[in-house]
Formats: structure tokens, C-alpha cells, sequence
């Protein structure tokens, strides 16, 4: 049995997308056949221990608490101790699925991290002058001392390639996908938009734009200044919806919309739990992922599974995992933007071809090609054994 360390920490206990991408990974590797030859522990505190760990019988835990507490703090936890407990719990592997957020740059066995991306040397004024300094000079050198590395897009390679200066063949592309069993088209749309409606007291039909409240790099302001133009060429009351925890510079962004004369049609929910996600993206006339930089941008493919009409911006890796069936723009132009809404909103022919094109896109992308991928990276390094 091939016993892998697991670290939580970096993965938002599932608030995110990375923490989702955590969940769906451990959801399987706690399956036969998975379970019956790779024997799986989490490393973390007890909060993500009842998150992730929720009805899993093959995975144990490993607690570790007050990790996060400060930047240094986390960092000499995971360059001194994480290493100490890989060596005490004798595992054959370390698995860093938060590997660009939370980093080990030595253990003694085979390092395999998921970097989802490098957007912390790409956004500017989102972090302090330390948090700056580590990730510009310190993150590419300890990613290059991972044994291995997954990515989520050619995008993502293409930067750490670049950025890490990391051999190509060093790093994986391994795309996530859209869970079939939550996320799919529902026949009666009018039960989810009522039952949505009622629950979150949307009245009219809705744009929807699910993230968290992050500025300036998840883009919410322009977002809501294309809906203001958006709002003022049609007559149909239509109102904005944007779930999501207040992060970085979020009272930026509600200052932007109280200003907004369609104030009162600006909605936002906080964070909503999985069990609302599917039946918004179903009851949304359009979803809009504007961002400045993804990685991936997992959000697209669960609304297209959906079958939600869908345009994103064109930075990044948006084009490439969106398609080219999907209208992009540029995110620092409200009024492409704006077109864009129109183009999709003003067209009830133009709605149902995206969907059908969406679906189809959607379903290229399976969780069951991303373990199996993800598992042979790691049995590739457990062959090859300790090399840094």
C-alpha cells in the first residue's frame, strides 16, 4: 500500500477553487479502486477534517493546528516541520494540492505539488511588500525543487516554464472539470428560479458572477459598470447576482456598486453553500466570468454543465478553457463587455445555441480523467524515487 501526505492548508477549507479541486480529488481517491492500492492522509486541522473527510471510510487524518496564522509562521512549518512528519508517518509521497499558495521545498520522499497558477507575479498591488518579495523570488525557486508538477492549463505550464524556469517535461497539464452528479441541466427551470428566488430574494432574471470579492484581480468593478451600461440600453429589469466572501479590497467594490444607479438590482449573497452553487448557475439567463487572471477558472465549465449561457474575459487561460464557442472580451473594456451581454441576452436563438455548444464543451472534461492523470504523475515519481 502507497501511503501519500495530504496538506490541507492553502485550500481555503473548500472556499475556493483550489478547495474545490481538493474536495473532487479526495471524493475518489477514497473509491475502490483507488482505495485498494493508495492508502491517503490528510494533514490539517480539525475544521478541514470535517469538511473534506465528511463520510470518507479509506482516508485518515493527521492534525495540525495554528498553521496559518501568519505568513513566516506558515512558511517554517512548511519547510521544517512538514518534512520532520513526512518522516515520522513514513510516507512514500507528499501531495501538495495547494502548491503555489503552500510549498515544501524539501522531504524525504517524492515532492508532487498542483501549482493552479502563478497570478501572484502577474496582479499588481494585491499583496504587501513581503508577500510580494516571497512570491516573486522564493515561490519560483521552491517550485522548482518539487520532484513533479501539475498544472491546470497549457496557460498555467507556459507561465511556471517560464517564470520557475522549469523543464517542460517536468510539468503536467491536468484540466479539472465540472462534477456531473451536481452539475447539469434540470428540465423545469421555473421550480429552481422559484425555489432561488425565494431563497435569496432575486426578483427579476439575473446575471450571475460567482467568486470571491477580490479587487482589483477578480474585475467585480467593471463588471458592474458594463451592467450599468448593460441596464441602460434594455427594458428588461434585469439584476446582477454575485455570491462570494468579502476578500481583498472588497469595500472597494461595494462602494462601486451603492454608487451605481441600478444599486438596488446589484445583489450580493456572500458565501452560499454547495447546495445553492448548481440551482444559480440553472436559474442565471447569463453567467460572466470577467476576471483579470485564472489559472483555470473551474466556474465556467460547472455553468456550461449547466447548461448557462456563458462569456468570460479573454485573459489568461479563459479562452482556452471557455472555448471558442464562448464571446470573450477584454477585461478592462465595460463596453466589450457590455456588447457581450447584449450579444447573448438580446438573442433567445443565440441563448440556445450557446447552451447546446456549452454542454457539449463541458463534457470533454471529466473528474474521473483528472484522478487518473493526477495518479500517474504520482506513480511516474515513485518510480524515478527522490531526486532533489
Amino acid at each position: 500500500m502507497i501511503k501519500i501526505g495530504c496538506p490541507s492548508f492553502g485550500t481555503d477549507c473548500g472556499r475556493s477553487g483550489i478547495g474545490s479541486y481538493f474536495r473532487e480529488l479526495l471524493d475518489r481517491f477514497d473509491q475502490a479502486p483507488y482505495s485498494q492500492d493508495y492508502s491517503f492522509e490528510l494533514i490539517g486541522p480539525e475544521k478541514d477534517k470535517e469538511y473534506y473527510l465528511e463520510g470518507k471510510k479509506n482516508i485518515s487524518w493527521y492534525q495540525v493546528e495554528n498553521v496559518d496564522g501568519s505568513p513566516m509562521q506558515n512558511f517554517f512549518w512548511n519547510q521544517f516541520k512538514l518534512p520532520k512528519i513526512c518522516k515520522e508517518r513514513h510516507y512514500d509521497l507528499l501531495f501538495l494540492p495547494a502548491a503555489n499558495r503552500r510549498i515544501c521545498g524539501w522531504a524525504p520522499c517524492p515532492i508532487i505539488g498542483t501549482v493552479h497558477d502563478l497570478a501572484t507575479l502577474h496582479l499588481k498591488n494585491k499583496y504587501d511588500f513581503s508577500h510580494a518579495v516571497f512570491n516573486r523570488n522564493m515561490l519560483p525557486f521552491l517550485i522548482r525543487r518539487l520532484d513533479s508538477i501539475i498544472t491546470v492549463s497549457q496557460f498555467s505550464k507556459d507561465d511556471i516554464v517560464k517564470f520557475a524556469k522549469v523543464p517542460e517535461k517536468r510539468v503536467t497539464v491536468i484540466p479539472l472539470a465540472a462534477d456531473s452528479k451536481r452539475f447539469y441541466p434540470k428540465k423545469d427551470r421555473k421550480v429552481i428560479k422559484d425555489r432561488i428566488a425565494k431563497k435569496f430574494s432575486i426578483t427579476e432574471p439575473y446575471i450571475l458572477y460567482i467568486s470571491r470579492l477580490e479587487h482589483p484581480g477578480k474585475n467585480h468593478v467593471n463588471l458592474i459598470k458594463a451592467f450599468d451600461l448593460f441596464r441602460q440600453e434594455t427594458t428588461i429589469p434585469y439584476q446582477l447576482v454575485l455570491p462570494g466572501p468579502d476578500k481583498e479590497r472588497s469595500e472597494e467594490i461595494h462602494t462601486v456598486a451603492k454608487a451605481s444607479p441600478f444599486s438596488h438590482d446589484i445583489k450580493f449573497l456572500g458565501f452560499i453553500d454547495n447546495d445553492d452553487v448548481a440551482d444559480l448557475y440553472r436559474g442565471a439567463e447569463l453567467f460572466v466570468l470577467p476576471s483579470f487572471f485564472e489559472g483555470f477558472g473551474l466556474p465556467v465549465l460547472e455553468a456550461m454543465a449547466c447548461g448557462t449561457p456563458v462569456i468570460t474575459s479573454d485573459a489568461a487561460s479563459l479562452p482556452e478553457v471557455s472555448g471558442p464557442h464562448t464571446p470573450h472580451f477584454p477585461p478592462d473594456s465595460c463596453e466589450q463587455m457590455k456588447a457581450a451581454m447584449k450579444k447573448v441576452l438580446g438573442s433567445k436563438e443565440t441563448r440556445n445555441l450557446l447552451s447546446e455548444q456549452s454542454l457539449a464543451w463541458a463534457n470533454l472534461y471529466s473528474w474521473d480523467k483528472t484522478v487518473a492523470q493526477t495518479l500517474s504523475v504520482f506513480d511516474n515519481a515513485l518510480k524515478q524515487g527522490k531526486k532533489r
